[in-house]
């Protein structure tokens, strides 16, 4: 066949044809081809609660931003025990249709790397105790969830504006829509709501560029350096992070992990 292909094409050379060029695409005809996208999700935590608020959740945000918007539930399914079954849970995640990507992950051991002389301190006096190995999971799967978002964009040559971390239990307060100038520009700060009970960031919801939302997100890899003040406590700890490295603007109109729905008999889990 090799021959036989050889002769053919001394052939067509022997009458004069020249053969086309090899073209490579230019990086500009390449660069013009990514498909702009307004935002993506990343909806974390248990996996519960699809009906009760993430249904409302979901819709709420996609009213309030204009464009195209991807959805990615990155879920844990290590609560076996409750009023609603796992297996009823489960199915309900994966019958949601408004999801671009669903991954459905059991806990693991995990270890942030902490310094062992570190003496980390993850409470506050007189607040509510802090479950400290379900913080680490929590971390640890937005991370994840960042990352997966990435190679989602790489893959399908996409690229994302914005990127909205959201818990899968939560109604969030919102303002009538995300899309304003000013100090709230989601287009050039990371939007977070206050902390109900002191100075720190309720974090369980934050919006902002993609590329800032990084901080917010991959916040994890910080633990490998001890802070000055040994201070790891949840939103203390976000809130110093993030006025470190990336703007940051606290919009009272809307809520977090405060406002997650009612947890208990038939609800949930």
């Amino acid at each position: 066949e090799v021959e036989i292909i050889d002769a053919w094409l001394e052939d067509l050379r022997s009458v004069g044809y020249q053969f086309p060029p090899i073209i490579k695409p230019s990086s500009k005809l390449s660069s013009t081809a990514v498909k702009q996208k307004r935002a993506a999700i990343c909806a974390t935590g248990i996996t519960e609660c699809i009906s009760e608020a993430w249904t409302t959740t979901y819709i709420n945000l996609r009213q309030r931003l204009h464009g195209e918007i991807d959805t990615f539930l990155f879920l844990s399914s290590s609560l076996k025990r409750g009023p609603v079954p796992l297996a009823t849970r489960l199915k309900q995640a994966r019958l949601y249709m408004n999801s671009t990507v669903t991954i459905l992950y059991e806990d693991r051991d995990i270890n942030p790397g902490i310094p062992p002389t570190c003496n980390p301190e993850f409470q506050l006096p007189k607040h509510a105790l802090i479950p400290v190995p379900n913080y680490f999971q929590q971390l640890w799967s937005l991370n994840e969830c960042y990352d997966l978002v990435r190679e989602y964009e790489q893959r399908f040559n996409i690229r994302y504006q914005l990127l909205i971390r959201s818990r899968i239990d939560t109604l969030n307060r919102m303002p009538e829509t995300f899309e304003r100038d000013g100090i709230h520009n989601v287009n050039k700060t990371i939007i977070v709501p206050p902390h109900r009970y002191f100075s720190g960031i309720d974090d369980g919801f934050a919006l902002g560029p993609i590329e800032l939302m990084s901080h917010y997100m991959k916040r994890w890899l910080s633990f490998r350096q001890c802070p000055p003040d040994r201070n790891f406590h949840p939103e203390t700890y976000l809130k110093n992070y993030l006025n470190r490295f990336t703007n940051v603007t606290i919009d009272h109109t809307i809520s977090g992990a405060a406002d997650a729905i009612p947890h208990g008999h038939k609800n949930c889990h």
